[in-house]
């Protein structure tokens, strides 16, 4: 082709056609400029086109790290909700007008564990990398606000939760050490414990559990509902991004 183009030039010199050869170069640069711009314009297109193939992948990856949080929450509060029921079945029989210093004694040997499960984590390595990378401009202003809004209140509960069980644990750490529980992975194990349980003292022993227990039961309830709150939120912010999709 640019051999071709020569030639004409060429031709049009060696007859001494110079305005039709200025009309031909002009127009030959013109053709090139176009060209140029066409170039261009699918190359921006193609930009775009990754660019909106990208934040797609990511509207997607941060649906299902949503997705996968409900089901995590509802099950992390199933969990606690059973612990729940059993912390206060131990209550009332605590609080039983039938209930003996042998009855407090079993119970807190045998029954009660200070422990709990300490997981307290959300899917939030989409929005991360989103920052990261910068690529949170690829979502929409208003959706992109509504998406760092939920991640504040992400952190907030996952903040407080933490908070709630490092107190609780320090609690049941010093329990644990003053009353030996019966717990498989206890060193000293069986009668050993006997003549500690036989000479603890019983209103130190009653104070001590029933502020754990009080303790353990408010950790629980406390941690549930802010876990059912970001639960319902998820779900809200859920429908908007797939409204924002459609």
């Amino acid at each position: 082709m640019i051999k071709f183009f020569r030639k004409i030039r060429q031709k049009m010199l060696s007859e001494n056609k110079l305005s039709k050869y200025l009309l031909y170069a002009i127009g030959e640069i013109v053709l090139v400029v176009i060209g140029i711009l066409i170039a261009l314009q699918v190359n921006n297109l193609n930009e775009q086109s990754k660019k909106e193939q990208l934040r797609v992948n990511y509207v997607n990856s941060l649906l299902s790290d949503l997705e996968s949080d409900i089901i995590l929450l509802e099950n992390q509060i199933l969990t606690f909700n059973t612990e729940l029921e059993k912390l206060t079945s131990l209550s009332k029989r605590l609080s039983s007008s039938d209930a003996t210093f042998d009855t407090i004694r079993n119970i807190a040997r045998y029954e009660f564990l200070p422990f709990f499960n300490p997981s307290n984590n959300l899917n939030i390595d989409t929005y991360n990398a989103l920052i990261s990378t910068g690529d949170l401009d690829l979502i929409q202003p208003l959706l992109r606000r509504k998406i760092q809004k939920h991640n504040a209140e992400q952190l907030e509960t996952l903040k407080t939760v933490e908070l709630n069980f490092k107190l609780y644990a320090e609690l049941g750490y010093k329990y644990a050490s003053q009353f030996p529980i019966n717990f498989e992975f206890n060193a000293i194990k069986g009668k050993q414990m006997n003549s500690v349980w036989e000479q603890v003292n019983e209103n130190k022993l009653k104070s001590s559990l029933n502020g754990i227990l009080t303790m353990k039961i408010t950790n629980y309830n406390m941690t549930n509902i802010l876990r059912e709150k970001l639960v319902e939120k998820t779900k809200v912010l859920i429908k908007e991004i797939k409204s924002y999709e459609k």
